[in-house]
């Protein structure tokens, strides 16, 4: 479904994905979801069928990729583990945008991160293709060594639309989580985490 989200649709649904994220990884483990507030629309390993069927659903939809192990680090962060748990995972939706293609999808917002991040299946379903003796580009991560790609990507957060440098993965990891990071998006927005609600406010800098 086309057209922007309302900033209270972005807060319903992060909070039904917050909600059941628990029980989402445990049965759709290493697959694509398409969700919103109500609740799952479409789960497929493959991201075409999943993207086929939310559209086709005439539903505004937001899409995430369930790791195969939470154990396996690639990109992600260091994580610790606490005695007491916190579930809350700080993603907010972002819509990402190239030529006639553009999807909703939720997006670990990583103060961590200098520059935001997708996987190899979205860059290719957003329409990016290497160019001829274009050359990679090598990061050094937890995990090991990974090949990337710049592209710039437009985006919209709560109705904004900006342009962001992105790197694009160029090879099929086991955890694809898509990342936001600073470089440019913490230019244009104010980013407030309020991890007792589990919310994240995001406030349009007017100087930007």
């Amino acid at each position: 479904m086309s057209g922007d989200l309302s900033r209270e649709q972005n807060r319903a649904m992060l909070k039904w994905f917050n909600k059941n994220y628990r029980n989402l990884r445990e049965l759709y483990r290493n697959q694509y979801i398409a969700y919103n507030e109500n609740g799952l629309i479409a789960h497929s390993e493959d991201l075409s069928s999943v993207l086929e069927i939310a559209k086709a659903s005439g539903e505004h939809f937001a899409i995430y990729f369930l790791p195969k192990s939470t154990a396996s680090v690639h990109i992600l962060p260091i994580k610790f583990r606490t005695v007491v748990r916190q579930d809350w995972i700080p993603n907010y939706q972002v819509k990402l945008k190239h030529n006639e293609f553009e999807v909703t999808a939720s997006m670990l917002v990583d103060s961590g991160a200098e520059l935001s991040l997708i996987s190899y299946k979205l860059g290719q379903e957003l329409g990016y293709a290497l160019a001829d003796a274009e050359s990679t580009l090598f990061a050094e991560t937890i995990g090991g060594t990974v090949e990337y790609v710049l592209r710039n990507v437009e985006m919209n957060i709560d109705g904004y639309d900006f342009i962001a440098p992105v790197a694009w993965l160029q090879q099929n990891l086991a955890v694809e989580q898509l990342l936001l990071g600073r470089e440019v998006v913490f230019d244009r927005f104010n980013i407030e985490f309020r991890q007792a609600d589990e919310e994240i406010i995001f406030t349009w800098r007017n100087n930007s």
